[in-house]
């Protein structure tokens, strides 16, 4: 079993910018925690399962909140889907002549 480690920081924000970004400021901390787990998600730090884990929350809930913050499931280097295309046309037999 691995060790855990509780992590406190405080965060002095100003009051129109907190005002802006917190629409329930009692939940605050709650959104500043996920903004971190769904950033390490999308720079790979993370996987999908332990930023789940991290929330405590089951992966399928994980995910739809990955989709609602534009945390991409997938990514796919540039070109990939114009190759993809072309092997799928060059082995489709309605293409022949």
């Amino acid at each position: 079993m691995t060790m855990s480690h509780t992590v406190r920081f405080e965060w002095e924000l100003p009051e129109p910018l907190l005002a802006m970004v917190a629409k329930d400021r009692s939940g605050i901390a709650e959104e500043v925690k996920q903004a971190a787990v769904l950033d390490w998600v999308r720079m790979h730090r993370i996987s999908w399962r332990k930023g789940a884990e991290l929330l405590h929350m089951p992966l399928r809930d994980f995910v739809a909140l990955m989709s609602e913050h534009k945390v991409p499931a997938a990514e796919y280097e540039s070109g990939w889907l114009e190759d993809e295309l072309g092997a799928f046309k060059d082995r489709n037999p309605q293409n022949e002549p």
